[in-house]
């Protein structure tokens, strides 16, 4: 492959992935029902055609955003779960994590709230049942996380495992939001919950 076509392959794979991304932003701020292909080409900036030239439907370009759904974020936490620290600590580190990473690029912000906002919603719904020989879904491994920190007296047994766990998400998913649909210009002053308000939450008092 010479420089040339090196080249026209690096430019097609980018214009791609803005469309993904701006696929990713619409599906966040209208859900998929609500979005469509014209609002995904006009987040873009592109042509309908450049849009059917790498996707067929809205379904495609939904698998697509959902291949990217939030692999470093899953790392990460599968990192923090394996540290010798107590659960305080892990769930300071994860907060912390997630709104650092927001801050520093919003499309992990989209990716974030997608990610969470679908698994979540879909085991709600019974539609995401744990899977045999497979590394299980974020909301199992955050019930597991908080049922065995209840267990080792370090989070309040005031909430069973299960309400902890959705508690927590909801509290990241809505300052998320509330992070993604700030106006551009304001974001750079934006204040996320404090971190430590959000583990005394959970924190057993002394």
């Amino acid at each position: 492959m010479n420089l040339n076509e090196t080249r026209t392959l690096k430019v097609k794979e980018e214009r791609k992935q803005l469309i993904v991304q701006s696929a990713l932003k619409v599906f966040c701020e209208k859900g998929y029902d609500g979005a469509t292909i014209n609002d995904i080409v006009k987040k873009a900036k592109c042509s309908h055609g450049l849009f059917y030239h790498y996707f067929d439907t809205k379904k495609d370009i939904f698998d697509a955003v959902m291949e990217k759904r939030g692999k470093n974020m899953m790392d990460f936490l599968d990192e923090v779960l394996k540290e010798n620290s107590n659960f305080v600590e892990k769930l300071y580190k994860l907060t912390e994590y997630t709104f650092d990473n927001m801050k520093k690029d919003e499309i992990f912000a989209y990716r974030y709230y997608f990610f969470v906002s679908t698994v979540f919603s879909k085991a709600e719904s019974g539609e995401l049942p744990p899977k045999k020989n497979c590394k299980a879904p974020p909301h199992i491994r955050m019930f597991s996380f908080f049922e065995e920190g209840i267990k080792r007296g370090e989070f309040s047994d005031k909430y069973p495992p299960e309400e902890s766990a959705k508690l927590y998400n909801s509290i990241i998913q809505g300052a998320t939001l509330n992070f993604i649909l700030c106006p551009k210009e304001f974001k750079h002053n934006f204040k996320f919950p404090m971190i430590d308000y959000i583990v005394d939450i959970f924190k057993k008092g002394e």
